[in-house]
């Protein structure tokens, strides 16, 4: 029971990031269209809450563990949007077109 405390007291972050992931993944349902996709947009939440929580709450002085993990919460709701978004982004970029242009190149095929 003592080693679960300890692993609870090291991923709580992690945990408040998962749940605001999964309040977040609701919204998100159109872009999310299998499971795989559903799991990466949990698990990306739950890493940048459990990853920026502290760097977060220490920027801005907020020390009260309640408020911090409200702020564990919050990055993993939007941690999971802004992974989303980002590979949105990147499939969307012609990257290829970016690169011809900037380095030159031969007519695209």
């Amino acid at each position: 029971m003592e080693f679960l405390q300890r692993l609870f007291d090291k991923l709580d972050w992690a945990f408040a990031g998962l749940i605001g992931a999964i309040a977040a993944s609701f919204w998100h349902r159109d872009d999310l269209v299998d499971r795989k996709a559903w799991a990466i947009f949990i698990f990306s939440g739950a890493v940048c809450a459990h990853y920026l929580t502290g760097l977060i709450s220490s920027y801005f002085g907020v020390v009260e563990p309640r408020s911090v993990a409200g702020v564990g919460f919050l990055l993993g709701t939007f941690g999971g949007s802004l992974i989303a978004a980002i590979t949105r982004a990147i499939k969307a970029a012609d990257l290829w077109a970016f690169i011809r242009q900037r380095f030159g190149g031969g007519n695209p095929p």
